[in-house]
């Protein structure tokens, strides 16, 4: 039997959170879980649960992270560049690259892919 399901993301539960592959917070038994793919989605339609404050970081190759706006826009710092990105625009931050979201619009809504999953061991906080 094949596993398939279609995950709602209407609902405001699945805000601001990884709704794909993640091993910690989608469990193994979840047409959702995944080895090869995280996803995160974010919705926020006011400052509260923002991720200005989110600590630079980087993914230990081979993994890649990539951030999708559907609405609004995003300044993401990636190493020493802001770059600003708006809808249907994807930012690609290669492995091993610092980075960190410095700054957003409200409302927001946005995805965030990694590939392949990253786990505590392969994202590295700077200082």
């Amino acid at each position: 039997m094949v596993k398939v399901a279609v995950l709602d993301l209407k609902d405001p539960k699945k805000w601001n959170r990884w709704v794909i592959g993640t091993p910690e917070a989608i469990p193994r038994h979840s047409p959702f879980y995944s080895k090869q793919l995280q996803v995160m989605y974010n919705k926020s339609l006011e400052k509260e649960g923002s991720l200005e404050n989110e600590v630079e970081h980087w993914h230990s190759p081979p993994i890649e992270e990539y951030y999708f706006v559907l609405q609004g826009t995003l300044k993401v710092k990636v190493e020493d560049v802001v770059i600003n990105i708006g809808p249907m625009q994807i930012l690609t931050v290669p492995p091993s690259k610092r980075h960190r979201v410095v700054d957003q619009s409200f409302p927001i809504e946005f995805l965030v892919f990694r590939a392949p999953i990253s786990s505590k061991e392969t994202k590295i906080k700077s200082g």
